[in-house]
């Protein structure tokens, strides 16, 4: 029997809707209506979904969320808009539960919406989001990032056979084109020392859903310089986030042992530094996997005893980092944990461009028959006798 998926056509799903062909049925987002009263627990779910969108315009859009009455009455009109694409999305997925569902990140409305439909009726989902380099996909049934079963657990990677992680190594990152428009110090002005801080989309679920202690760039900053005051013979350089186009270079005290190079290319700022700060970005990964020592601050899917040294307050990251020239990560556990993610754990396929095996792979995922699934329900004790 061919597998079914079902998914939300938007610009981040349509490439990947189209190489599935008619085995995904598009679910449009219309309006429709919720029939009957909704139970307490639901309807509390389904506003703080709507919650999670005001907050993300708060964020991107400072000045005029200030405005009580234009959050308040985004809030009210979201909330009830969230109840009605809901109501459309349940409907849709009822007339066949037996598909997959495709979730796109899953945070936010619509897609979170679409993801709270599945689980009401126990239909299978898969959460996608780009992978981690170039050219790859996560598809996972928990959730991205922190929230996939990709194992935290040190003796996964050290228990696994040679041949399991695969020998592939990933040689590319990512390039993103800066929407800020100070681009600031390049790579020629830094430091001969100095401690790269990536910083990271305010308004993303790696900070609203998977920060527990830092909430916003301006924090990081705060931290940052409390640990420059801590540590004077340190010197720290930030990146702010290229997708993000605010800047807090205007709101935040200038301080003599902390540049920002958003001119700077990130491989290069990463070659270059001593050691990574990073709440959980993909910048940490990518620094793991050039070998540099890493300091995470929230929820991330490295946060991996002997893989990085991890801080959940000012006082663990001073401690940290206090820690950071005599500690050493594992490096064979770094390099199975990195061939694992790069060969088994991500898709082998791009989102614009999923190509003609992606209905092959997805099946793969979603039935738990590919080496990930397999590896995993090994070490779990859920492989088949």
């Amino acid at each position: 029997m061919t597998m079914r998926f079902a998914a939300i056509p938007t610009g981040n799903t349509r490439p990947l809707i189209d190489a599935l062909g008619p085995a995904c049925d598009a679910v449009e987002a219309a309006s429709g209506s919720m029939s009957g009263d909704i139970a307490p627990d639901l309807a509390a779910r389904l506003d703080a979904i709507a919650e999670r969108n005001v907050t993300r315009r708060r964020i991107r859009f400072p000045r005029l969320f200030a405005n009580p009455l234009v959050a308040g009455a985004y809030r009210a009109i979201y909330r009830r808009r969230a109840r009605r694409i809901y109501g459309a999305f349940h409907r849709a997925l009822a007339a066949d539960t037996s598909r997959t569902v495709l979730v796109f990140n899953g945070y936010l409305a619509p897609n979170a919406l679409l993801a709270l439909a599945a689980e009401q009726l126990s239909m299978k989902r898969l959460f996608l989001e780009n992978g981690f380099y170039p050219g790859t996909m996560q598809a996972d049934p928990e959730g991205i990032n922190a929230l996939s079963t990709l194992p935290r657990a040190a003796a996964f990677y050290d228990g696994l056979p040679e041949d399991v992680p695969g020998d592939g190594w990933p040689e590319d990152f990512e390039v993103r084109k800066s929407k800020l428009k100070d681009g600031t110090a390049a790579a020629d002005e830094l430091p001969n020392n100095y401690v790269f801080v990536p910083f990271q989309v305010p308004s993303d679920m790696q900070i609203l859903a998977l920060s527990p202690w830092i909430d916003s760039m301006v924090k990081l900053h705060g931290e940052i310089a409390a640990l420059a005051d801590a540590f004077p013979e340190r010197r720290f350089v930030i990146k702010e986030h290229p997708s993000f186009p605010l800047s807090i270079q205007q709101v935040v005290p200038r301080h003599s042992r902390i540049m920002f190079a958003n001119g700077g290319n990130t491989r290069r700022l990463i070659e270059g530094a001593e050691a990574v700060i990073t709440v959980n970005s993909t910048v940490g990964l990518e620094a793991l996997t050039l070998g540099r020592k890493v300091i995470t601050l929230g929820e991330a899917h490295y946060n991996i005893d002997g893989l990085v040294l991890h801080a959940g307050s000012r006082a663990e990251l001073h401690e940290a980092f206090a820690r950071l020239d005599a500690w050493q990560p594992d490096e064979d556990r770094r390099r199975r944990f990195i061939r694992f993610v790069f060969n088994r754990f991500l898709l082998p396929f791009g989102r614009t461009a999923p190509g003609d095996k992606a209905l092959a792979i997805l099946t793969e995922r979603a039935t738990g028959r590919d080496a990930y699934s397999r590896a995993l329900a090994e070490f779990t004790g859920t492989a088949d006798a």
